[in-house]
């Protein structure tokens, strides 16, 4: 009887501290605010990411802090998080619309952020070299997920939120917006990125405020 007893009692053990490893499971952006609010800082000079693609090829970005503060906040929240590492630029939309986004299709954007496009009176226009933020078809569904012009496309300033400017590796951005692709505009072979770093110098940019994505599996 003592045995069972003693046997019972592991097996409750074992299965509090499953359900407390559940529900401990910790998110890079658990502690993201959300809201309307968005928390920003003195810039005197813009951050700058570097991309690395697994060829070693890099496309630096200067990131324009004051024209979509809440977006650039984003992306260094992502770029320090990895989430960009094994992702790729593998669309290109009408020879110039440069896009990238994850190569796993069971990838879920784990949250949203407000748009900013045309909410600064420092906006980026949308020409060649801009970098903007992907969205869906709905309002502020902005997903951290980006894209490169390669031409102008001014029409999207109301629709899309640009946040930075290439200044270096445009060559590879033409490469990218040259290679084969299907009749979807899938590139049939993806330019995979390695990593994104972001230079802040010395500043510390605050969390962005986010929407969090409600999702039948909880």
């Amino acid at each position: 009887m003592k045995k069972i007893v003693s046997l019972v009692l592991v097996l409750i053990s074992v299965f509090a501290l499953c359900a407390c490893n559940k529900t401990e499971e910790k998110h890079f952006y658990d502690e993201f605010p959300t809201g309307e609010d968005i928390v920003t800082v003195e810039v005197k000079e813009n951050p700058v990411a570097t991309v690395t693609l697994e060829s070693g090829e890099k496309i630096v970005i200067e990131l324009c802090y004051y024209s979509a503060p809440n977006t650039v906040a984003d992306f260094i929240a992502l770029a320090k998080a990895d989430i960009y590492e094994g992702m790729a630029f593998n669309i290109v939309r009408n020879n110039c619309i440069v896009m990238m986004g994850s190569l796993d299709e069971n990838y879920e954007t784990p949250y949203y952020v407000m748009d900013e496009a045309g909410k600064s009176e420092n906006a980026l226009s949308h020409e060649e070299g801009v970098v903007s933020m992907i969205r869906t078809t709905d309002n502020d569904t902005v997903t951290g997920q980006f894209f490169i012009l390669t031409k102008n496309q001014k029409h999207f300033d109301s629709r899309f939120t640009a946040f930075g400017k290439v200044i270096e590796g445009m060559d590879i951005v033409n490469k990218i917006a040259a290679a084969e692709r299907d009749e979807n505009d899938n590139l049939l072979t993806p330019f995979v990125i390695k990593s994104v770093k972001v230079d802040t110098n010395g500043v510390k940019f605050p969390l962005p405020t986010i929407i969090p994505i409600e999702r039948e599996d909880g």
